[in-house]
């Protein structure tokens, strides 16, 4: 059985449960209400396990409260004295304290999680994905890429040593920082685009033809060229070399190769040029 459908068959059965029992036996089991009532625990701490959003935790734990009130006060039963309403206030207050602390320490662990998923999927110098996430992003675009074209362009800058020799290597951080936010600027949200490694970068483009895939190269080849990169109050021109690739049915790694041999071809050529691969 898949988790969820566990976790929805334990919280009916922990729903129902109390109340069945409290309902039927209510003269064998008074001093176990409390226990019963406790139960209703059980399918809040699933459902923040689920959905952990306050706004559902605050929700399930009032929707319970109120559900344990109306079963309490449904039955043809004399009225409850003080201390039966002391007792199951404060039931329901503890129960709250309960959850409450339960769900922080939940959506904390969630928060958590999702900041140490972020870092295996984020290069830490340029804040764009690294290559774990091209190979994610590329087990999900192969199988579109069956009903429309799959593009790969590679990048790189031209004489990226020299800039380093020249400048010094926080020069060439910056400048790999500088090409980043090219890139992230002018890509579409469904791109996949990554620092590849090095001075490298690849971007991944679904639904679209070599065509239109060389006039994006073009244009972030253009970009690059007539920017002005400043460092250390010194502007530095330097340029970028492009490979493009179409996808075809191999295998990543070679869907990888096709478009460095493409970028190679450019950087042959004279650099600052975008080379697109082709099988002859």
């Amino acid at each position: 059985m898949k988790p969820k459908l566990v976790y929805w068959v334990l919280i009916i059965l922990f729903t129902i449960l109390p109340i069945a029992l409290e309902s039927g036996f209510r003269e064998g089991i008074e001093r176990l209400s409390t226990f019963l009532w406790s139960l209703f625990l059980i399918p809040n701490i699933l459902i923040m396990v689920m959905y952990p959003k306050w706004k559902i935790i605050i929700g399930s734990a009032f929707f319970y409260s109120l559900l344990k009130y109306a079963a309490e006060f449904s039955e043809d039963v004399p009225t409850h004295d003080k201390i039966e309403l002391i007792l199951l206030i404060a039931g329901s207050i503890v129960n709250g304290a309960i959850l409450f602390t339960i769900g922080y320490f939940i959506l904390k662990n969630n928060k958590l999680l999702k900041y140490v998923q972020k870092l295996t999927i984020i290069d830490s110098l340029t804040g764009l994905y690294n290559r774990r996430y091209f190979d994610l992003y590329m087990e999900k675009a192969v199988p579109i890429s069956e009903r429309s074209s799959l593009v790969l362009i590679m990048l790189d800058i031209d004489h990226f040593k020299r800039i380093n020799d020249q400048f010094g290597h926080q020069c060439g951080d910056e400048a790999l920082k500088h090409i980043s936010d090219i890139i992230r600027h002018n890509v579409r949200k469904s791109d996949g685009y990554v620092r590849f490694g090095g001075e490298e970068f690849a971007v991944i483009l679904p639904n679209t033809d070599v065509g239109h895939g060389k006039i994006l190269a073009e244009r972030i080849r253009e970009v690059v060229e007539q920017s002005h990169f400043i460092y250390n109050d010194k502007q530095i021109r330097f340029t970028i070399s492009i490979g493009i690739a179409t996808y075809s049915g191999e295998e990543t790694e070679e869907f990888i190769e096709k478009a460095d041999k493409a970028l190679y071809q450019a950087k042959e050529n004279g650099r600052n040029r975008v080379g697109i691969f082709n099988v002859s």
